[in-house]
C-alpha cells in the first residue's frame, strides 16, 4: 500500500475488517485511530494496522474484548502473558471437552430417532441429560460402586452407548404400554426379563444376587446406606426420570414382586 494514512473505509477494505467492527473497537479503546482535527474523521496508519492484526490473532486464540484491550498498550509481551496464554488454554481444552460431548449426543441422538422414527419426548430429555452428565454420574459412582462394574456401566466407544439407549428406550416404552398390569401378567414379566438379563450382561455378572453386590461399600452399615441414598438422589438429579409417578410406583412394585422369589430361590441354593 503506497498511502501513509488510510480513511476508514479505506483501512476497512485493506483489512477485510467491516466499518461497523472498525466503530466498535474505536468506542471500546481498544483500537483508536487519530483524528482529522477540521472534520474528526478516523485516520489509520500503517501502526493501527499492525494493532488490528493483534487483536485479530488474539481472537482467533479465543480472547475475550476485556483481556485483548489490556494487553493492547504494550508493545512488547512479558512472561506475564504466559499466564493469560495457560488461562485460555484450559478455556479452551475445556470448550473443546463440551463440544466433543455435544456431537457425541447428536450422533447417538440421531441414531435413537432414525431406528425409532419418533420417541417421546420425556424420554428423549432424559437420555439426553444422562449422555450431558455422564462424567459427573461416572465421578459419583465411585467410592460406591465397584470400580470393575463402573467400567461396564460407562463404556467408552459410542457404538456400545447407542446399544444400551436403545434398550433402556425400549423399556421405558414397555413400562408405559404394561402400567397397571398384575406382576404375573405374561408380558411384565418377559419385560422385567429381558430388563435384568440385559442389565446382567452390561455389569457382566451371573444372577442377580451378584447384581445386588455390585456396591463396593458395607450394605450394613447404616452410614453406607445414606452414602447411597445419597448418591441416588444426585443421580436423579441429574438425570430425570421420565415416567410417571403413577408409572414409577407400578415398575417399583413390580420389580419387587419379581425379585423376591427369585431372591429366595438363590438364597436357598446358598
Amino acid at each position: 500500500m503506497k498511502n501513509e494514512t488510510f480513511s476508514i473505509s479505506e483501512f476497512a477494505k485493506s483489512t477485510g475488517v467491516s466499518v461497523r467492527t472498525l466503530h466498535y473497537y474505536d468506542e471500546k479503546d481498544i483500537l483508536k485511530p487519530k483524528r482529522d482535527e477540521y472534520r474528526g474523521h478516523r485516520i489509520y496508519e500503517k501502526e493501527d494496522m499492525i494493532q488490528l492484526h493483534k487483536i485479530m490473532t488474539m481472537k482467533f486464540l479465543g480472547m475475550s474484548l476485556d483481556d485483548i484491550k489490556h494487553h493492547m498498550q504494550p508493545d512488547t509481551f512479558d512472561l506475564s502473558f504466559i499466564d493469560t496464554l495457560r488461562l485460555q488454554e484450559s478455556k479452551l481444552i475445556k470448550d473443546r471437552e463440551q463440544i466433543d460431548i455435544a456431537l457425541e449426543a447428536i450422533q447417538r441422538t440421531v441414531h435413537l430417532l432414525e431406528n425409532e422414527k419418533e420417541v417421546d419426548q420425556a424420554v428423549l430429555i432424559s437420555l439426553l441429560a444422562s449422555m450431558q452428565n455422564e462424567r459427573k454420574q461416572e465421578e459419583l459412582a465411585k467410592g460406591i460402586i465397584k470400580d470393575d462394574i463402573i467400567k461396564k456401566m460407562f463404556p467408552q466407544t459410542a457404538k456400545v452407548k447407542m446399544l444400551f439407549e436403545q434398550r433402556l428406550l425400549t423399556f421405558y416404552k414397555r413400562v408405559r404400554k404394561h402400567c397397571g398390569k398384575p406382576a404375573n401378567h405374561p408380558e411384565v414379566q418377559q419385560m422385567l426379563d429381558d430388563f435384568y438379563r440385559f442389565i446382567m450382561e452390561v455389569t457382566d455378572v451371573n444372577s442377580l444376587k451378584e447384581l445386588a453386590d455390585i456396591f463396593s461399600l458395607d450394605m450394613g452399615d447404616k452410614e453406607n446406606e445414606e452414602r447411597i441414598n445419597t448418591y441416588i438422589q444426585e443421580i436423579e438429579r441429574l438425570v430425570p426420570t421420565p415416567i410417571t409417578e403413577e408409572e414409577e410406583a407400578w415398575l417399583q412394585q413390580m420389580i419387587i414382586d419379581y425379585m423376591g422369589p427369585l431372591w429366595d430361590e438363590e438364597e436357598g441354593e446358598n
